[in-house]
């Protein structure tokens, strides 16, 4: 009935999570109402059990405030991903379901000894827990249902064991918006999933390339932002830029869509050389840009620049047809040439054009570079 993890988009099921993590001020209310309406009670109904279930409930209740505190950072964080989501997830249910059980048998057992009065506060607050299950806690029904059935329920029960009509039609009370609780959950967290992967989706649609899938321009940017701004991983930070010799006439030669089918064939073969974290992406035509940051030294970006040419190089079947094309590489290195992207992707372009009009091969940006301002193309 429900979308598990393995079949929800990891943005949409990390979104999911970090809405149950937004509940501390509703576990806060139901934690004060908790300990008015059972200490009260107990006050006027002396019983061990139902006194040490009032405790048990406290100390649950606490429990899941300090886990919503101490994980508050982690679920905030940008780069929060589907595994760690899914611990927080695990953790969450856990203080949720331990919380969920000992309200519903001190419940039960108010109906078994408290006074009618106290029935009365018994009733208000299992109506206003099961609010705030169908509000804060609907985006994940896993938790959500079964923790409404388990407080709720061994109530009902005992108030159907008992002869009396009043009992009865309370039971029937409290079953009936159970079962609308569970309705309202299960809708509103259909209509959230839509919603949210439909978001996520044009979210990437916005930032990716629609012919290679790669990252555009504006993606492009903000991996290169995130990356500055974080200032991890330690290391030297590269951006190479790249575009095909001969791509012009493989176009006039067999058509666009081949032209076409070889740049989604160039966009698979970078996206293999990239260690995991590093950036690809087109910019139009045949230029691409990789960022591969957390070198140890420069070496290592002359050494990726060298692998680039020698993969481009190999020849490409595509539509039946065997094509050969070479690349160039030019490249800039931050700190050394700066910090800001269009800056190096002007300097990479730069380092391109000059190696280009030696006749190809891989080049890193030197001052001497700056003579051909008219190549700065790509941070336009």
């Amino acid at each position: 009935m429900f979308k598990t993890k393995a079949n929800l988009p990891d943005a949409t099921y990390v979104d999911l999570v970090r809405s149950v993590h937004c509940t501390l001020l509703p576990t806060a209310i139901i934690a004060l109402s908790f300990f008015g309406v059972g200490t009260l009670i107990a006050l006027q109904t002396p019983d061990l059990l139902l006194d040490l279930l009032i405790a048990l409930g406290m100390v649950a209740v606490t429990a899941r405030i300090a886990n919503l505190l101490l994980t508050r950072t982690c679920v905030n964080h940008e780069m929060l991903d589907a595994a760690t989501a899914r611990t927080l997830e695990r953790r969450f249910a856990a203080c949720y379901f331990i919380f969920a059980l000992m309200f519903g048998a001190f419940s039960a057992r108010a109906f078994m000894v408290a006074t009618p009065e106290a029935h009365m506060l018994v009733v208000g607050l299992m109506f206003g827990y099961g609010a705030g299950v169908a509000a804060g806690v609907s985006l994940r029904p896993w938790i959500a249902i079964p923790s409404l059935v388990i407080a709720i329920m061994p109530a009902v029960i005992i108030a159907l064991t008992t002869p009396s009509p009043i009992r009865l039609a309370v039971a029937m009370l409290l079953l009936l918006f159970l079962g609308g609780g569970i309705v309202s959950v299960v809708q509103r967290y259909r209509s959230a999933v839509r919603g949210i992967t439909m978001r996520h989706t044009y979210e990437s649609l916005a930032r990716a390339d629609a012919l290679t899938g790669l990252r555009n321009r504006l993606s492009l940017r903000e991996g290169f932002d995130e990356i500055v701004g974080r200032g991890q991983p330690a290391g030297i930070l590269i951006v190479h830029c790249l575009d095909l010799d001969g791509f012009k006439s493989v176009n006039d030669l067999y058509g666009h869509p081949t032209g076409d089918a070889l740049l989604r064939a160039v966009s698979e073969r970078l996206t293999g050389l990239l260690r995991k974290g590093d950036i690809a992406a087109r910019l139009g035509g045949d230029e691409f840009v990789i960022l591969q940051h957390g070198a140890c030294n420069r070496g290592e970006a002359d050494l990726l620049a060298r692998r680039i040419r020698r993969e481009i190089a190999r020849p490409f079947s595509i539509d039946g047809h065997q094509i050969v094309i070479g690349t160039s590489v030019g490249y800039a290195t931050s700190p050394d040439q700066g910090r800001n992207m269009d800056v190096l992707l002007a300097r990479a372009d730069d380092a391109l054009c000059r190696i280009k009009r030696q006749g190809g091969g891989v080049a890193a940006y030197t001052p001497a570079a700056d003579e051909f301002p008219e190549s700065r193309r790509l941070s336009a």
